[in-house]
């Protein structure tokens, strides 16, 4: 036997509910690294509710939650903070997906991670990475950031987010962009499936939104937009595909629908929740639109606009906290500085009468989204921190 062989590394994802329908970023990334990495090198631990319908040699599952949603209740943090405490032993790194708050990074620090070094010697002791997707610094403040943060190495989505942090004296960050399989998400023929499911026809124009009805302030401004492009272009339609996350979130979306009844523009308007094949919604689009005022818990870089390049839709994002990172190459998007719905009628007008341009949006969008965040450079990346923290 070859005595030099090293064990594999034990990588527990520390995440909300892993679980299926795919459609939420977090826990979507770290299925994505979990089944891209496992090997005999590197064996990863996934905190799921109920088991998945996959099978890997290295991946093992520990279902200890009892409720799939992403907001997770007093009684799930108490199931994440009792499964970390007491399966100390097993692990080499802990892997955290998501910003804990200042109390459960109080607890992380003051109880959980100080079993974790009991009775092992400095060299074994076990490592802790962030993954920083994003940080409000004005609702958290820049004095209190380092209560949120307490790992041996942070990654950054954005670049901003980096700089940021390393201007308060944070020398142990890193910066990875996040990657989309773009074999999955590329251009491909509409399905008629879906146009004849959603009432569109071939001639149908379809502008989509996947966003939220209230926290990132955008509904307002493409109903105004809306408004305003609906009588140049007969065959223009809308769909907002918006989880509802809160009652505030359906009083919106009811304010939204009555607006468009008053405005004699329902039938032009198609509302989804949650929607498992995504790929085939952008690919059903003419447009896809992100014109958000704020991005107040959300990514840095959101995946959904990288989706939705990736399939060579022409795309409009505002220029909001790390958004504008996503056009890492010129003209690979329309940015909005002004954030106002005027703005956006005009742009969307422009592609919609300017087939050149229209072309050339969707060339650039996918070879941007190709050259800068393609999930295999993500992951090779985060390879190389697994193997050497």
């Amino acid at each position: 036997m070859d005595s030099t062989k090293q064990n594999p590394k034990n990588i527990l994802m520390a995440t909300r509910p892993i679980c299926l329908p795919w459609d939420e970023a977090s826990k979507n990334f770290a299925w994505e690294l979990s089944k891209r990495l496992n090997s005999s090198k590197r064996r990863f631990h996934l905190l799921t509710y109920r088991h998945l319908p996959y099978t890997f040699l290295n991946i093992f599952e520990h279902s200890i939650y009892k409720n799939p949603s992403l907001q997770l209740s007093n009684k799930e943090k108490l199931r994440l903070l009792k499964f970390l405490l007491f399966n100390n032993q097993k692990l080499d790194i802990l892997h955290f997906l998501f910003t804990p708050s200042p109390l459960t990074t109080k607890i992380i620090k003051k109880l959980i991670l100080p079993r974790y070094k009991f009775g092992r010697k400095e060299s074994e002791a076990v490592k802790t990475i962030q993954t920083v997707a994003t940080l409000n610094f004005q609702a958290i403040g820049r004095e209190n950031v380092r209560d949120y943060l307490f790992a041996d190495q942070i990654i950054t989505h954005s670049k901003s987010t980096k700089k940021s942090l390393n201007k308060l004296g944070l020398k142990n960050v890193t910066h990875i962009y996040p990657g989309i399989d773009v074999q999955k998400f590329k251009s491909q023929p509409k399905s008629k499936f879906l146009q004849k499911k959603l009432g569109i026809s071939y001639r149908d124009r379809v502008i989509l939104y996947t966003g939220e009805y209230l926290r990132l302030e955008a509904v307002d401004i493409i109903v105004k937009a809306f408004q305003i492009l609906s009588p140049k272009f007969n065959n223009l339609k809308l769909i907002l595909a918006c989880r509802i996350k809160s009652s505030e979130d359906e009083s919106k979306k009811e304010e939204v629908d009555l607006r468009f009844k008053k405005l004699g523009l329902s039938q032009k308007v198609i509302y989804l929740e949650t929607f498992g094949e995504i790929d085939k919604l952008y690919n059903l689009s003419s447009i896809f639109i992100f014109p958000v005022k704020k991005m107040t818990g959300k990514f840095d870089i959101a995946l959904t606009i990288l989706e939705a390049m990736a399939c060579e839709i022409p795309t409009i994002i505002a220029d909001t906290g790390a958004l504008k990172e996503v056009v890492q190459e010129k003209d690979a998007a329309i940015i909005l500085k002004e954030k106002t719905a005027n703005e956006l009628a005009d742009q969307i007008k422009n592609i919609l009468i300017n087939r050149s341009l229209e072309a050339k949006l969707k060339t650039k969008a996918r070879k941007n989204i190709e050259n800068h965040f393609n999930i295999n450079e993500c992951v090779k990346k985060y390879r190389k921190i697994y193997d050497k923290i």
